[in-house]
């Protein structure tokens, strides 16, 4: 049904800017998490919600790379991949505007980063139940807070929201991010006025997953100024919702004609709203209006709704959070995915006898005499033997060479550990060559700046 009704985007052109310490040039779509890179779990998602067709939007020169490696995933979707040129400064409104022609109903967009088991039924029905302009999901943050990163000491600076949601409607009020609310927030009285208890949270993180009228990117195609969605489009929209519709005349001053104005630029001039859209909000068992009119008049309508305790969700989009999910994967693995996925992919060669709870991608080579413990090893990485790996991540096309002890480590993309090498707290970046019999420990060892504090942000 859901994929009938709504089409679904997976916005995968992101930069990755915020990891810098592991990605170096790959596509941050394909970082490695457990057996599969990024991408396949929003999309996995997607299929476990009965989605066939998913439109992928991703950079230009990334499309065959990105498209290779879903390949080799055991995904059912058709994916048509939405490609944006590599070489603009496109934000995710922009990118959304740039596929305006390719959606043609309501439609879900979820970041790429998003590794989740939550449902999304609850989301999709309060969508459907209030004929919602907008719906989205909340998390509780805090999923990477007990994750202590290797390298240098450092400090994290959670990103963090102030997000106001009306008790029981569930309605959101505002979104703002906690940097631009100083020592107070100042709550607007109309937010406030005949609409019940007003909860505000500071400890919610936005999933980046959206349910959207078709009118929104109509609206949005519009708002050439707007560049971010979550930045700058979902405050905006948000406060769209007490909006008034113009008069449909306007006097013209140049003669005594009066000329009707289509308002463009107003935000109601997009939204639907016939005479059977209005009985329809008046007859609904939905529409919380037992002694006003239907939603106080408003026919834009934006809803938030908070995952349950019980369901788990993070957004990839940092070295510290990239670390924390591929820590504690094989512990929520069956909740995320089930029996029917396994960790060690059935492409990767493992010769090691001595392992314990390892996760292995596609391709990576596991040679033998090796003692490889709570450790995540990325697609085409290369072990050698008489190695020693413990709680690290061994990332995509890496080599490990004989002799070496790697301990609470990650070893960046195509990095290179030459023998003998012993290595404790370390990060070492992507394309970097660790030299023959290295010691070192609680270092960033990077080709930018061979020794460098990390600043998470």
């Amino acid at each position: 049904m859901t994929n009938a009704e709504f089409q679904a985007v997976v916005l995968a052109a992101g930069r990755g800017t915020r990891l810098p310490e592991v990605l170096g040039d790959a596509p941050k779509c394909l970082l490695p998490v457990g057996p599969y890179p990024l991408l396949w779990y929003p999309l996995n998602l997607l299929q476990q919600h009965n989605f066939s067709e998913v439109i992928v939007v991703v950079l230009e020169q990334e499309k065959l790379e990105i498209q290779s490696a879903m390949e080799n995933t055991p995904l059912k979707l058709k994916l048509d991949y939405a490609t944006i040129p590599g070489d603009s400064d496109f934000g995710t409104a922009d990118s959304l505007r740039y596929i305006y022609d390719k959606i043609k109903s309501d439609f879900l967009v979820i970041s790429c980063d998003l590794v989740s088991n939550v449902s999304l039924y609850p989301l999709i029905n309060k969508f459907r139940e209030h004929d919602a302009s907008l719906a989205l999901l909340l998390f509780p943050s805090g999923f990477e807070a007990d994750v202590v990163m290797p390298g240098p000491k450092t400090k994290h600076k959670p990103e963090r929201d102030v997000i106001g949601i009306h008790a029981a409607t569930q309605r959101l009020a505002f979104v703002s991010a906690a940097s631009d609310c100083e020592d107070t927030l100042n709550i607007q009285r109309h937010l406030l006025k005949n609409r019940g208890r007003l909860d505000v949270y500071s400890r919610l993180v936005d999933a980046h997953l959206y349910v959207l009228k078709k009118w929104v990117i109509d609206y949005l195609h519009r708002k050439e100024n707007i560049s971010t969605f979550k930045g700058e489009f979902l405050p905006h929209l948000i406060k769209k919702q007490h909006a008034k519709r113009p008069p449909k005349t306007v006097q013209d001053t140049t003669s005594e004609v009066g000329v009707v104005t289509k308002n463009e630029d107003h935000v109601l001039h997009y939204v639907p709203h016939t005479i059977l859209d209005q009985k329809i909000s008046q007859t609904s068992l939905f529409n919380q209006s037992l002694s006003h009119g239907p939603y106080h008049g408003d026919v834009v309508r934006c809803y938030a709704i908070q995952a349950p305790k019980d369901a788990f969700g993070v957004r990839v989009n940092n070295t510290l959070s990239f670390l924390a999910i591929n820590r504690k994967l094989s512990g929520i693995w069956n909740d995320l995915c089930g029996e029917s996925h396994p960790l060690i992919s059935p492409g990767a060669l493992v010769k090691s006898t001595q392992t314990k709870e390892i996760i292995a991608a596609d391709n990576a080579k596991l040679s033998e005499k090796t003692s490889l413990n709570f450790s995540v090893f990325g697609p085409n990485c290369v072990i050698n033997p008489k190695n020693i790996v413990n709680n690290s991540i061994i990332m995509s096309s890496a080599v490990v060479e004989e002799g070496c002890n790697i301990d609470n480590c990650i070893i960046g993309h195509r990095a290179q550990v030459k023998t003998g090498s012993v290595l404790k707290n370390c990060i070492i970046g992507p394309n970097y060559v660790v030299e023959e019999g290295t010691h070192s420990q609680a270092v960033h060892l990077s080709n930018a700046d061979q020794y460098m504090e990390i600043d998470i942000q």
